[in-house]
């Protein structure tokens, strides 16, 4: 593939799951019309179970097509959607927003592992949704109700995707269909990484409603979560082993423990957390047999669903940390003594 077309692909990848992101947070970050926050939080649930618990179906659909493409294409067109029906209803609005979210997620992840240099091609996509969304939200809590030209966002990039529609990269058919075995140690294994990644999702939602007042901070976190998912791309090229995915699991919570009251400190801890969530698809998917769309959902669904019961359940933020920092050190010492679990170039 040439240098110019992967860039391109790879601009309309990250780009729409940035805008993706964009027009969620800011139909949830307030511009619910006549809402106050405490009824918009049915609507949060019902976005964040089709958004991030609906991964799983959408990738069970996306393993059975060999052109995941076409689910971007869908995705862009409800975000159109979405932005169009808002004025008419705003729930029905954010029930598209959540369906066109899953997909986006799923096929933009599994899209960016098949081009060249897959593992920073994930980096790359994942980086801006956090961008998008905290710019969504603010302009959502300053500025009111979703306005109208937001839908022209998503047109023009499906309108790019439809130019290179000859260009798309297609899923491998063999690939998507791996067997699903008992449970035995290699499970466990995985098992453990999903368990770790959950605990990370959940640090990252409490970081997030610790410094909420703070929108020049929220920004500052925003940025540096970006920043270390591109990171976490170029870290697992280098790197592609599960040891230094729990290393820097483990350094970005003694981060948050200890500096996390000085904002460097604080970003820096954040970066390496947000650095695991690239590296631990690629390990999913190279080195579990896991189809990239799975694999995708796993870590940016399912964990992150899972991860954000910890509000409900009233976790405090240095119980959280522990778990987290327990999980990736047992992940440490069990591929320590197992040997390097490396995934297949």
């Amino acid at each position: 593939m040439m240098p110019a077309l992967r860039f391109s692909l790879l601009a309309l990848l990250a780009a729409s799951h940035g805008v993706n992101d964009f027009i969620a947070g800011w139909m949830l970050g307030g511009g619910m019309p006549n809402t106050s926050a405490w009824d918009r939080l049915p609507w949060l649930a019902i976005y964040a179970g089709l958004a991030f618990a609906g991964q799983l179906p959408v990738a069970w659909i996306m393993d059975r097509s060999s052109r995941p493409h076409v689910w971007l294409l869908g995705a862009l067109a409800m975000m159109i959607a979405a932005v169009g029906v808002w004025n008419i209803s705003p729930g029905f609005a954010v029930i598209l927003s959540g369906v066109a979210s899953a997909f986006c997620h799923v096929a933009g992840g599994a899209i960016a592992l098949q081009l060249p240099r897959g593992e920073r091609a994930l980096g790359w996509f994942s980086a801006p949704g956090i961008l998008g969304l905290t710019l969504g939200g603010w302009l959502g809590n300053t500025h009111g109700e979703l306005a109208l030209w937001a839908a022209l966002l998503p047109a023009v990039l499906l309108a790019g995707c439809l130019i290179l529609g000859a260009q798309w990269p297609r899923a491998d058919a063999a690939e998507s269909r791996v067997p699903a075995p008992g449970v035995d140690a290699h499970d466990g294994l995985m098992l453990l990484i999903l368990l770790a990644l959950t605990l990370r999702s959940a640090v990252w939602d409490l970081v997030q409603i610790a410094r909420s007042a703070d929108p020049h901070v929220l920004f500052a976190l925003a940025a540096s979560a970006a920043i270390g998912k591109v990171l976490g791309g170029w870290m697992i090229s280098r790197w592609p082993t599960i040891r230094h995915v729990s290393l820097a699991l483990i350094v970005s919570c003694l981060l948050l423990e200890f500096a996390r009251q000085s904002v460097v400190g604080l970003c820096a801890g954040v970066a390496l957390l947000q650095s695991t969530i690239p590296a631990s698809i690629v390990i999913l998917h190279r080195s579990f047999g896991t189809s990239a769309a799975r694999a995708t959902a796993y870590v940016l669904g399912l964990t992150v669903a899972l991860g954000g019961l910890v509000i409900p359940l009233h976790l405090d933020m240095a119980t959280t940390l522990a778990g987290a920092a327990i999980a990736a050190a047992a992940l440490l010492a069990w591929t320590m003594r197992a040997g390097r679990l490396r995934y297949a170039d």
